[in-house]
């Protein structure tokens, strides 16, 4: 199964959990704990303490959290903590799990004990650094004054626009022949698109990311020389059908 957290407003989501079964190998030195019998992935665990690091949580909310987690994954895969799957109330336990089930039964009274006062929400302990392009906090981020989304936008900015210097360099220059893995093209051949166009949907799939995107490369441009001197035998564009040979 999967769950999903939203720890003032950044969203850990698609958590991969797994109930193990009552009859694993699990450390009775931890039965105490809530989520005794749960499985969670490690990232998920690392992103979490990410969070407290960047004092977005305190490391005792993070702590309820995940326990509250585990405990949920626990009872929804055994409600009854009896082992038996298709139990219905407790009553289809058979006699050999009664033990176990008792066990659990006073475990998770502890348990939701433990769980019942949430943790209250982390203050701030340092003056924050707001990001020059968007404001959020960057102090976590390593970055003088950018939070981490808009470095990754501002760095797949770039390099977006360092090809589309180069495309229009190529174009100054003469070489007006587009050359893709498997045609020639002339270098405004509708098939290629147009850079401003690809320019503009790259910025908005951007922002829609956060900057978690990547720039198709413009294909390399040639002019009619180059390709005769290299014996290019490329197939031809039927759509704007190039001929430079």
């Amino acid at each position: 199964m999967h769950a999903n957290l939203d720890i003032g407003g950044w969203p850990i989501d698609n958590i991969r959990l797994r109930c193990g079964d009552f009859n694993e190998d699990w450390s009775p030195e931890r039965e105490h704990l809530p989520g005794w019998g749960a499985l969670i992935e490690v990232p998920a665990v690392l992103e979490l303490l990410d969070r407290v690091a960047a004092g977005e949580l305190s490391a005792t909310r993070a702590r309820w959290l995940l326990a509250r987690i585990g405990e949920e994954t626990i009872r929804y895969q055994h409600p009854h903590g009896c082992g038996v799957t298709d139990c219905t109330g407790g009553w289809r336990c058979r006699g050999e799990f009664e033990d176990h089930r008792q066990r659990e039964v006073m475990r998770r009274e502890r348990v939701d004990a433990e769980l019942a006062v949430e943790p209250p929400a982390p203050t701030a302990v340092h003056p924050c650094t707001p990001c020059v392009d968007c404001s959020a906090c960057s102090c976590y981020d390593g970055a003088p004054s950018l939070c981490q989304n808009c470095r990754l936008i501002r760095s797949a900015r770039a390099g977006a626009r360092r090809d589309v210097d180069r495309w229009n360099a190529d174009l100054a220059g003469g070489r007006a022949y587009a050359r893709t893995e498997r045609r020639l093209h002339r270098w405004d051949c509708p098939t290629l698109g147009n850079v401003d166009d690809r320019l503009a949907q790259f910025e908005a799939l951007l922002e829609a990311t956060g900057g978690r995107a990547s720039w198709a490369a413009l294909p390399e441009l040639h002019s009619a020389d180059e390709l005769r001197r290299r014996g290019v035998q490329t197939q031809r564009c039927a759509i704007c059908g190039p001929d430079p040979l």
